[in-house]
């Protein structure tokens, strides 16, 4: 059955695809507006990263740029429009021809962040975070990393010539020579197309920039990474354990927030189904809706981060607080899900642990001592962050101005 899906959802893309070329044809003589600039983030499903906070600047401190937010999501359109931004569904009439006449494509993923049929002439990748798993042509587990990659790409570009990949984009941004490095070798491009700027939503940590205010006493957040890109369910190991952690939580005077990866967005509904059947006061599950669309917006505001391979713990180190590594599955991830670029011990500067009580009782250290493991974070950063300024949405701005 599941290949029976796979071989039509593959076959509805090329037929997709060949409908498209027409329009294809009709946007390479339509004129370009350097001015005009689409962006999209997470195949053109959330409102949110790096694209985001980039596109608010520019609204906000650009008065010769337009920039246009596109979406296959219609939640998201009226949420950007509601913020008082110019946003399209992907496929509409104007999204399209914004497409087709814009400059500049802004995305974090991908083309179908915007749109994959009508790409514009500058392609800027800010990418979504630092990397400690291994992405790309380094990853041994990526599909899409085969020895033939470079071959299927350019049949694919012959028969579908608006087809464009990662290392297309004339402009990629990192935080540091580290991360500069490994986007090079990951994605084949030239380290002259990677500039190291800084990410825009790492902005947020500088700024009073929340839509969200996290105004209980003292909360944790609980951000673990995706496992095979959403097809391992990564719920189940909380739904054993919630009542017992909300117990701990309710003797500590403290909350926890989990935030899942946009991969795993439908597991959501089974742990707030567990905790609204029961008693559990201090555990909540996060939805984009509760948050502004995007952790970003309020992660500066959390005392505690807990994670095991996401890089969302590089950004958290700008703030200077504690961080408490959970990975408890690490022999099988390393094995099957994803190598890792880094000694795990070596960039991970917090305590590890492999079971909840040991996660409590670092909450409860840290509580009481959030300077503990200061040192080793300081370090880390250093070494991952050049910039700690709030300025990036800034400096990525002013590459893009040179690229015109």
């Amino acid at each position: 059955m599941d290949f029976v899906k796979f071989a039509f959802s593959r076959l509805w893309r090329c037929i997709v695809h060949l409908l498209m070329l027409p329009v294809y044809g009709l946007s390479r003589i339509l004129p370009k507006d350097n001015n005009l600039w689409v962006f999209g983030a997470w195949f053109g499903d959330k409102y949110g990263d790096n694209p985001r906070f980039l596109f608010e600047y520019i609204n906000q401190y650009s008065q010769d740029i337009r920039p246009v937010w596109l979406s296959r999501n219609r939640k998201v359109i009226k949420t950007v429009r509601q913020l008082g931004y110019e946003a399209y569904y992907t496929y509409s009439i104007r999204g399209i021809s914004y497409s087709a006449m814009s400059g500049v494509c802004v995305v974090n993923v991908g083309m179908r962040d915007v749109n994959e049929f009508v790409p514009s002439p500058i392609i800027v990748n800010l990418w979504h975070g630092v990397p400690l798993k291994k992405i790309g042509y380094d990853s041994l587990t990526d599909t899409n990393a085969t020895p033939h990659r470079n071959l299927r790409k350019e049949v694919l570009k012959m028969i579908f010539p608006f087809r464009r990949y990662t290392e297309d984009a004339r402009l990629m941004i990192a935080c540091s020579e580290e991360d500069r490095g490994t986007f090079s070798t990951a994605f084949g491009m030239p380290m002259e197309n990677i500039k190291i700027t800084g990410y825009p939503r790492n902005d947020s940590f500088f700024t009073d920039y929340n839509y969200t205010e996290v105004t209980r006493e003292f909360v944790v957040l609980y951000a673990p990474t995706h496992r095979k890109e959403g097809k391992t369910n990564i719920a189940q190991i909380l739904v054993e354990v919630l009542c017992e952690l909300d117990e701990y939580l309710r003797a500590n005077n403290a909350c926890l927030d989990i935030k899942l990866h946009y991969y795993h967005g439908k597991e959501i509904r089974s742990i707030n189904g567990m905790i609204a059947g029961g008693e559990i006061e201090r555990i909540r599950v996060l939805d984009d809706s509760d948050i502004g669309g995007d952790i970003y917006n309020v992660l500066g505001k959390y005392d505690i981060l807990i994670t095991d391979y996401s890089s969302i713990y590089f950004d958290y180190l700008l703030t200077d607080r504690p961080v408490i590594f959970f990975p408890f599955d690490y022999e099988e991830y390393v094995a099957y899900d994803r190598d890792l670029y880094y000694d795990y011990d070596l960039v991970t500067p917090g305590p590890k642990c492999k079971t909840w009580d040991e996660v409590c009782e670092w909450i409860t250290r840290f509580k009481e001592d959030p300077s503990l493991y200061k040192d080793e974070r300081a370090k880390t950063k250093e070494k991952f962050h050049v910039y700690k300024d709030g300025n990036s949405s800034k400096r990525v701005f002013e590459e893009i101005i040179r690229l015109l």
